[in-house]
């Protein structure tokens, strides 16, 4: 799978396998949340993290190292499908923003879908079934933020004609509840810990069993995979080319 050769000021935006933030990201470009919010598209986070709601955090490849376990690319590039951005501006202060990493960068408000120039896909994951993909942000430890990943999924998926049982989410959503104020009385237990793994284990299976579904019907095929998905999103908006995620990051 051929390999995208970055420029100097090429950015990259990883951005998961969750068919509504794909699709959402490739009819609308990619918003900081006060502009999803001044535009009235739902936004959730994947994580809390540092920076404001006015900037959307990138990973400039220049500065990546595939192989440096300190680097946002190495952290997030092998495991999510990303866009590729060429000639979108960007901060890079360290007396201004914070960041996490060398490689990470700011962008204010919005990037358009103009500036889109590919899509990047683990080649590995590109057969994988959809049931068996991460729909919502495992690591996090917010109730809000699972919750409202899991509240778009099942309105979005709601578009599409697909019904989702709404009673076994909602006892899903409570064990998870739950289990977090347990936690919260005692953080170092480590049962507990697991037990918060395993129930958010449990919702992404529940969610991702739901997507399979519902694209199966919609495909109008069985065992719908990662590359069949993202063909027919992307050739229903941006039909970008889409790259392999490889170890030469400069031209």
């Amino acid at each position: 799978m051929e390999t995208y050769k970055f420029n100097q000021n090429s950015l990259v935006r990883c951005i998961g396998f969750n068919p509504y933030k794909l699709e959402s990201i490739f009819t609308h470009g990619i918003l900081s949340t006060n502009k999803a919010n001044e535009l009235g598209i739902p936004y959730t986070r994947n994580y809390k993290g540092y920076n404001s709601d006015d900037h959307i955090s990138m990973i400039r490849p220049l500065y990546s190292s595939i192989d440096d376990p300190r680097s946002c690319y190495y952290t997030m590039v092998p495991k999510n499908v990303s866009l590729i951005i060429e000639d979108q501006d960007f901060l890079y202060d360290y007396q201004e923003a914070y960041f996490n990493h060398a490689d990470e960068v700011l962008v204010e408000n919005e990037i358009p879908t103009s500036k889109f120039v590919g899509i990047m896909v683990p080649e590995q994951f590109l057969d994988y079934e959809l049931k068996d993909l991460p729909m919502i942000p495992i690591k996090s430890t917010s109730y809000e933020i699972i919750k409202s990943t899991c509240d778009q999924l099942i309105h979005y998926l709601s578009t599409k004609n697909h019904d989702t049982n709404i009673d076994e989410y909602k006892e899903l959503l409570n064990e998870l509840k739950m289990t977090i104020a347990e936690l919260n009385n005692d953080k170092d237990d480590e049962d507990l810990k697991e037990d918060f793994l395993d129930i958010k284990l449990a919702i992404n299976e529940f969610m991702a069993e739901n997507v399979q579904t519902t694209f199966d019907s919609l495909l109008e095929c069985e065992h719908t995979t990662l590359e069949q998905m993202l063909n027919y999103m992307n050739d229903k908006t941006l039909q970008l080319p889409i790259y392999g995620v490889g170890k030469s990051l400069t031209k």
